[in-house]
């Protein structure tokens, strides 16, 4: 065998990197390139490294009796050049190759200069996967490589900082009940900025505003029409402005609304009324979650009901089915945006005192009696509990729903 054909000195490489390095940054249509020239000296090192000594490509002799008349470069040394562009460019460091398809439709010689080419075709969030399509072009335009593959950027199994809630800006959607004007407080007495939504008690409203300002904090109320996505832009648009920064914490709570009426009673209006409270809370989601990823910061608690756990109380069919409902979408925006820094988790409060006043003194007590703790929740338990959520002593925990019941539910 005799000695690979020898080269000019290699000169620089020439590559234009792109600063992604995480997959938040990385969407269909970006690309990375590099321009590499190969020389005998790759071709020999690749040899070694990988144990192909195939005379094809290592032996001048041998190869000047084939039709190529000389070495062809080996393919994957071809192909590990997409490798770099991998690791070090899209998405970079913590990229993991996971499947390629690749072809060759022209050889590779020593000297010849490539530009090889990535696009991304696909993103998907949730697996942390990206599609790339694949091509390298020699000095004469003519294709030597295409194909596709996915590559999985991986995440460090560190434990990230997370920010304080101090100075964070919170939605608080609905502030018809006592629980949510007790959240509205709860959360600006750790510094949180309060937009406070209302559609008619616009009474009740300012007088949160009032007293959370006079505490020392910052709070404004806006009307605002949770069934109506352009309400809700309108809102957090003007809360933004008003505050300087967009909302990074959603607490979604319409209220806890009873029908009293058995199943053969019911309409489906009834069923429709409660479960529009659902559609809010995805409106509402929806509405900040791009500000969100953004921060690679955010948190949305969502307030259902304890009817959904276990045996429903009997005529409780449209909220037990709509805070079941709710708690289906929470694990959903869980899991979707877990990776980008939002945690989305749910809780689940029983019969309180304030909000039930329709509920006879009787069976608020027979229930009181009932529940281990032998007492109703309060607002400021249930704000406790979702401010809890919000805050970084609960930095692992997404996709729960927790019933704030006393020991009502288990």
């Amino acid at each position: 065998m005799s000695k690979p054909v020898t080269a000019p000195p290699e000169q620089a490489d020439r590559s234009r990197p792109i600063p992604f390095g995480e997959i938040q940054s990385i969407k269909p249509g970006d690309r990375a390139e590099l321009c590499k020239r190969i020389t005998a000296e790759d071709v020999e090192r690749f040899a070694r490294l990988s144990g192909d000594l195939n005379p094809l490509h290592v032996d001048a002799e041998y190869a000047r009796r084939t039709s190529f008349q000389r070495p062809v470069v080996h393919g994957m040394l071809v192909a590990s050049y997409v490798s770099t562009l991998i690791g070090m460019q899209v998405p970079g460091p913590g990229a993991l190759w996971t499947s390629q398809s690749f072809r060759w439709p022209a050889p590779v010689f020593v000297d010849d200069t490539l530009t090889v080419s990535l696009t991304v075709t696909q993103v998907s969030m949730g697996s942390r996967t990206i599609k790339i399509e694949i091509s390298a072009m020699n000095q004469n335009g003519k294709t030597v490589l295409e194909g596709e593959g996915a590559v999985h950027v991986l995440e460090t199994a560190s434990r990230p900082s997370e920010p304080g809630l101090s100075n964070q800006v919170a939605f608080v959607a609905g502030s018809g009940t006592e629980t949510n004007r007790a959240t509205a407080r709860a959360l600006a007495s750790r510094g949180v900025k309060i937009l406070l939504s209302y559609r008619k008690q616009a009474a009740g409203a300012e007088e949160t505003c009032h007293s959370i300002i006079s505490s020392g904090g910052n709070a404004i109320a806006l009307q605002t029409d949770l069934s109506s996505p352009a309400s809700i832009e309108d809102t957090l648009r003007n809360g933004q402005e008003h505050f300087g920064n967009a909302a990074s914490v959603l607490i979604n709570d319409a209220g806890r609304v009873q029908s009293g009426k058995a199943i053969t009673e019911l309409t489906w209006a009834d069923m429709e009324n409660q479960i529009a409270q659902v559609r809010s809370a995805f409106l509402c989601a929806k509405a900040v979650i791009p500000a969100m990823m953004d921060r690679r910061f955010g948190r949305i608690v969502n307030v259902g009901s304890a009817q959904s756990w276990g045996r429903p109380p009997v005529q409780s069919a449209p909220s037990a089915v709509a805070s079941a409902a709710l708690g289906a979408l929470t694990r959903c925006l869980a899991v979707e945006l877990g990776p980008s820094g939002i945690r989305v988790n749910m809780i689940s409060p029983g019969m309180a005192e304030g909000d039930l006043t329709e509920v006879p003194e009787r069976l608020r007590k027979v229930e009181a009696m009932q529940t281990p703790l032998r007492r109703l929740a309060t607002a400021a338990d249930i704000a406790e509990t979702v401010v809890w959520l919000c805050s970084e002593s609960s930095a692992y925990i997404t996709g729960a729903d927790i019933p704030v019941t006393g020991g009502g539910r288990m």
